[in-house]
């Protein structure tokens, strides 16, 4: 077991959002420990929502076997639907505490709440 995360996405724009989820490394998916990062690939937000809602979708890293002692990663892409312009991405890692990087964050904020586990993971793209 690896440290773990609930993540949710909210749509503040007035278009609706489609997510990737790009460039994994070092973290369980598809319901392995509960984790189920692809929740958020290929997925639309509805303009003026949150997804998935609620408490966020677990996400957890892996941090045995052959990903002991490594850096979990993954990106985060946002897209406008109806473009399929990129409004930009996050880099996510996971090193003994989470970090994320915007590509915009004029646009696209983050905010990780370290002192617990889950940390609770807020992504935010504002209106333009």
């Amino acid at each position: 077991m690896g440290n773990s995360g609930d993540m949710n996405v909210t749509n503040n724009r007035s278009t609706d959002l489609r997510l990737f989820i790009l460039g994994v490394n070092c973290m369980y998916d598809n319901g392995d420990e509960g984790s189920d990062l692809s929740a958020f690939n290929n997925t639309v937000v509805s303009a003026g929502t949150t997804f998935p809602g609620g408490n966020g979708q677990f996400i957890e890293t892996k941090n045995s076997g052959g990903c002991f002692g490594e850096t979990s990663t993954f990106t985060l892409k946002v897209v406008d639907d109806s473009t399929h312009t990129e409004i930009g991405h996050i880099d996510f890692t996971e090193d003994g505490g989470w970090g994320a990087t915007s590509s915009n964050p004029d646009v696209i904020d983050v905010d990780i709440d370290g002192s617990e586990n889950p940390s609770p993971i807020s992504v935010t793209v504002e209106a333009t």
